[in-house]
């Protein structure tokens, strides 16, 4: 059976609305934990579920709770960012379904490719910030997963 979902994001939509969304479709959070743990950033992060209301409009949305979160002006190794090849080698090494897994790796790979013509560096010589981040990839690969899922 083929299953269609329609996405309307006039204004765009945000990885933890993305998330939130296949959440209500019945995707269960606790498969998204157990598949995004093998990432191997389970101690960097808890998915956190929350019926919220916006313009009248009851929605799930699903946090990415960062278990180190707080702002500083000095400097120290935090991971705040990465390079395409080491979110390629978590994304490879995790054991994702496979499509999941393609998907995922087609994303940062896009993004990387995108990143690279504005800097004018390889898209493996990109550093990723926010993309790189905890939070962007566990909305990544976890909006993968909850679309394999369906």
């Amino acid at each position: 059976m083929i299953k269609v979902a329609y996405l309307q994001c006039p204004t765009g939509i945000s990885g933890d609305m993305c998330l939130g969304a296949l959440v209500s479709l019945g995707v269960p959070v606790e498969y998204l934990t157990e598949k995004l743990n093998k990432l191997g950033i389970a101690q960097e992060y808890k998915l956190r579920v929350e019926l919220v209301q916006r313009n009248g409009q009851q929605a799930t949305k699903v946090h990415v709770d960062l278990a180190h979160h707080h702002h500083h002006e000095h400097e120290h190794d935090h991971h705040h960012g990465r390079h395409l090849p080491e979110i390629e080698k978590m994304i490879l090494t995790a054991e994702l379904p496979s499509r999941a897994e393609a998907w995922s790796l087609a994303v940062f790979r896009q993004l990387a490719v995108a990143e690279g013509a504005v800097h004018g560096i390889a898209p493996e010589k990109v550093h990723f910030h926010e993309v790189g981040a905890v939070d962007a990839i566990v909305d990544i690969v976890g909006t993968c997963l909850g679309l394999d899922w369906l």
